[in-house]
């Protein structure tokens, strides 16, 4: 997939989508920056959670239950923490599932200098220690 497109692509958080702690999902990050387009949305969730695993972003936060879920397909398919390219379905699964702090995902993308035309591929190890150690569940 040409990844051109996102050079120039601005991270935006849509207020609808940010929740009443201020939390919003990579997945709707990606979709608002992306203008509700679908499938761009998949290309820049894609490299934002390839991004923040490489980083080690320590900020995410799932439910109890999405963790759970979560773990539970990771147990009968373990694609779901590798299969993070662009044309993947994993890709929203995972992004939906993880929120972040709306104003700190802006600021670590800018800090860490996020390039949405880089492709990011964390080892496999590290996409497993990241989900299993730096998530955060509540």
């Amino acid at each position: 997939m040409d990844t051109t497109e996102l050079t120039d692509v601005e991270i935006k958080i849509s207020a609808d989508d940010t929740d009443k702690d201020g939390f919003v999902s990579i997945w709707n990050v990606a979709s608002a920056s992306m203008d509700g387009d679908t499938t761009m949305a998949r290309v820049l969730a894609s490299k934002i959670i390839g991004f923040l695993c490489k980083h080690r972003c320590n900020f995410v936060l799932v439910s109890q239950n999405d963790a759970t879920y979560l773990d539970d397909w990771f147990e009968r398919d373990k694609s779901i923490l590798y299969d993070w390219n662009p044309d993947s379905e994993k890709v929203d699964v995972i992004t939906q599932h993880a929120h972040v702090p709306a104003e700190a995902i802006v600021d670590f993308l800018e800090t860490k200098k996020f390039k949405p035309g880089v492709k990011y591929a964390p080892k496999r190890s590290i996409r497993v220690e990241w989900f299993q150690e730096d998530w955060n569940v509540g």
